[in-house]
């Protein structure tokens, strides 16, 4: 692994604004990160490579490190570069690496540290579609709702966070069903027999396109949805033997949840879709990186 250097027109830079503070050198940074040169479908691409089925490694982290390592021209980035950086955040007891033992085993120097930290904070509200990322988007609005609930059950259920999320926006249309947004069901599960709570009845349409009447959880909040969301899976022995709770990657879960038959959605060739929806919903609004939060990286 080459060591960058750290571009000379920085230094000549601080030296005419009169001042080596850090306010100088963040802004040079962040003016100049090149973002529209970063191939964003490739780091993630590669980064879930790294992460396989072991845990979920930090694409903007990967992205940062490169933009340091190259002197900020993303263009000379090869792949196996990209490959080799993701590689290192995932350790042999198959856990994830903190950033700054990455960092120091690659041996940058505290500015190149510091210019990393930088990339990353710039790169905050940046994704494949930065128009829906900014932070008082409505899009994330709705993923902050219910983000804390979803790391929270995470820890109990093994139910990763972008799938319960990724789940909930394609239930409810971003939380704009009625069901979700006067009763906080998320999920369109019904109450059945086994439910002692309160419900609502609402029209729904069947498989065979019928309309009908049928009942449906009524939750206090939307915390509760998730959680009861969670349990059913984890209860429904079908799921456990899919491999969902083995899942420690998105694309890994949203498979497995195809497999056991959470969903019968297809195409008109006939192919099942289910997953594919989720995985392109994760990964356009980056919902993996709070996985990797999650999962213990910070």
């Amino acid at each position: 692994m080459k060591k960058s250097k750290i571009l000379i027109l920085i230094v000549a830079l601080i030296v005419i604004a009169g001042g080596t503070g850090y306010g100088c050198y963040r802004w040079y940074s962040l003016k100049e990160l090149n973002k529209e040169q970063i191939k964003i479908s490739d780091y993630i691409e590669y980064t879930d490579l790294a992460s396989e089925n072991t845990a979920q490694v930090n694409w903007k982290y990967v992205a940062a490190i490169i933009g340091v390592i190259e002197n900020n021209n993303f263009e000379k980035a090869t792949t196996n570069e990209i490959k080799e950086v993701a590689k290192m955040f995932v350790n042999d007891k198959h856990k994830l690496n903190s950033l700054d033992k990455v960092l120091d085993k690659i041996g940058f120097s505290k500015s190149e540290k510091q210019r990393t930290y930088n990339y990353i904070e710039d790169l905050k509200y940046y994704g494949l579609t930065p128009s829906k990322l900014e932070s008082d988007s409505e899009y994330i609005k709705f993923i902050e709702s219910i983000k804390e609930g979803a790391t929270t059950n995470y820890k109990k259920y093994k139910i990763l966070p972008s799938i319960t999320i990724a789940q909930a926006i394609l239930e409810t249309g971003w939380g704009q069903s009625e069901l979700a947004s006067k009763y906080n069901n998320l999920f369109g599960i019904k109450a059945d027999k086994f439910w002692k709570g309160e419900f609502v009845t609402l029209e729904t349409k069947e498989f065979s396109g019928t309309v009908i009447n049928d009942k449906f959880r009524k939750y206090k909040d939307k915390d509760q949805s998730i959680y009861d969301h969670a349990k059913f899976l984890y209860e429904n022995k079908r799921y456990r033997e899919n491999g969902v709770f083995e899942s420690n990657t998105y694309k890994y879960q949203a498979n497995a949840l195809q497999e056991a038959g959470y969903s019968t959605l297809m195409n008109d060739m006939g192919e099942k879709i289910y997953a594919k929806q989720l995985i392109q919903l994760i990964q356009q609004y980056n919902l993996q990186l709070i996985d990797n939060e999650a999962q213990g990286q910070k």
